[in-house]
């Protein structure tokens, strides 16, 4: 089966973590995608580019380069993204994590079994440093439809990182839209309410880096405003009451408002295993 990969990079990327990320997904996968379509958001740095340049010239027929003139954020760019996925299964990717080698082969072997799935994640493991590290956490998800559906009420349900998805499932439900720092979590919901099937694998299947501002990233008051636009349409589908939409709002606004300091010891204690 063909399957396209999505990924976007921009300026800010550590380019290292760039360049690992890029060989996890196709030089050290057991099945290698037909395509990678990766969208520069905006100008990227010359390091960045000649990581580029070198992955190119070794697989010219893989990579689709989509360069913006500037830069859109990350639901804009996927969404400008996935119109040059030429394949009905998509896998997501970001810059900074590592995707284990046998992850395209393990999803796209389910899917294949499984034809009434429409997108289909895993549990993540998340690092510092190194994928090496004795001590990770683990950020799970729920496996089943019912769980998800149920846990979206409150959380992401789905790793965005580790899917992959029907690119119908997708024009289906009008793709990625912007978010405000949530852009996955809303289009999951939007999946949700039109009829999509969902699961989660309940192996880790990406390595996720947390050492790069992620407890910071979460402490964005912007993210309060995107939380927001969830609870408006999660009540118009009729997904939670209005009871259930107030104390989302109260746990957001309480969450992003504590030190950072508190918020990862809050993500190791009850967010993570």
């Amino acid at each position: 089966m063909n399957f396209s990969v999505l990924m976007s990079v921009y300026k800010n990327d550590n380019p290292e973590f760039f360049k690992i990320a890029l060989n996890s997904i196709f030089d050290e996968q057991t099945l290698k995608p037909n395509q990678i379509v990766l969208v520069l958001d905006g100008p990227v740095t010359k390091e960045i580019s000649n990581i580029i340049d070198d992955f190119a010239m070794r697989n010219p027929e893989t990579l689709t380069l989509v360069p913006l003139k500037e830069n859109v954020g990350l639901g804009e760019a996927l969404r400008i993204g996935t119109t040059y996925c030429k394949y009905q299964y998509i896998c997501r990717m970001d810059s900074d994590d590592v995707s284990d080698g046998k992850r395209f082969e393990k999803q796209i072997s389910f899917m294949e079994c499984h034809p009434k799935i429409d997108v289909l994640g895993s549990n993540i493991m998340e690092f510092a440093n190194s994928i090496d590290e004795k001590e990770m956490m683990i950020r799970e998800v729920p496996q089943s439809m019912g769980d998800i559906s149920r846990f979206s009420k409150k959380r992401n349900p789905m790793n965005h990182v580790t899917v992959c998805m029907k690119k119908s499932a997708l024009e289906k439900c009008g793709g990625y839209e912007t978010c405000l720092l949530l852009e996955d979590y809303y289009l999951w919901l939007k999946m949700i309410a039109n009829g999509c099937k969902l699961e989660n694998m309940a192996e880790p299947l990406v390595y996720v880096r947390v050492g790069n501002g992620f407890i910071s990233k979460r402490g964005s008051k912007t993210r309060i405003v995107g939380w927001k636009k969830l609870q408006e349409y999660m009540l118009e589908h009729n997904m939670i009451t209005r009871f259930e939409a107030i104390m989302n709002m109260i746990y957001i606004c309480a969450f992003v408002l504590t030190p950072n300091v508190i918020k990862g010891s809050l993500y190791k204690r009850f967010l993570r295993k």
